[in-house]
């Protein structure tokens, strides 16, 4: 299941699906492209200000795949008032890269698969996109899908899962991940050992 938004009516477990002790993944920059307008015959250059694409360096994902990624990953890790959410952890980017890097070609697809098993779902339950879809649509979807998890068998119920575990993986090894939401303060040294001496057992 995933977790509600505060003050929602819906009742899901805590966003804490996978705590991991690894440290904070590496952030990732993208600078934006400034475009030049192309002038009609005989007008001088028009020189329009820099434009910074949504999608300027996606490396795995379509542009459409990443909007319905992230949109999910949001609604699976929302923002409240302690931590980011999956959006502010920047998921979906780390997501792209690593899928980008990886030689599993049928890990590769899958995700291209599940992706459109998603949004195929979305327009059958509600005739539009799951990014189109309002936030009570997403929500009966992602409900619907995530009944089975330890045994699926229906349709989404598999990508449902995938995703679920590959976000909560990602956004676990964030600095918002480890340290605001799960509030981890570092390793603790101590200056004697605290279990049993057994030298002086007879």
């Amino acid at each position: 299941m995933i977790r509600p938004k505060e003050n929602s009516d819906i009742g899901r477990p805590s966003r804490r699906i996978i705590i991991t002790s690894a440290a904070a993944a590496a952030a990732y920059l993208w600078a934006p492209k400034a475009i030049r307008a192309q002038p009609p015959a005989g007008l001088a250059a028009v020189v329009t200000p820099p434009v910074r694409s949504p999608f300027p360096r996606l490396a795995f994902f379509s542009a459409d795949e990443f909007l319905l990624l992230d949109a999910f990953a949001e609604m699976l890790i929302p923002a409240d008032s302690k931590s980011g959410g999956a959006r502010e952890a920047k998921v979906a980017w780390m997501l792209d890269a690593r899928l980008a890097e990886s030689r599993d070609l049928d890990w590769r697809q899958s995700w291209h698969d599940d992706l459109a098993e998603i949004d195929r779902l979305s327009r059958l339950w509600h005739g539009r996109k799951f990014v189109e879809a309002s936030e009570q649509q997403r929500t009966s979807l992602m409900d619907r899908i995530s009944k089975n998890e330890a045994d699926p068998k229906e349709p989404g119920e598999y990508a449902f899962g995938t995703i679920k575990w590959s976000v909560a993986d990602i956004y676990y090894r964030t600095r918002i991940g480890i340290h605001d939401d799960l509030e981890y303060q570092g390793n603790v040294y101590q200056d004697e050992f605290s279990g049993t001496d057994v030298s002086k057992r007879g």
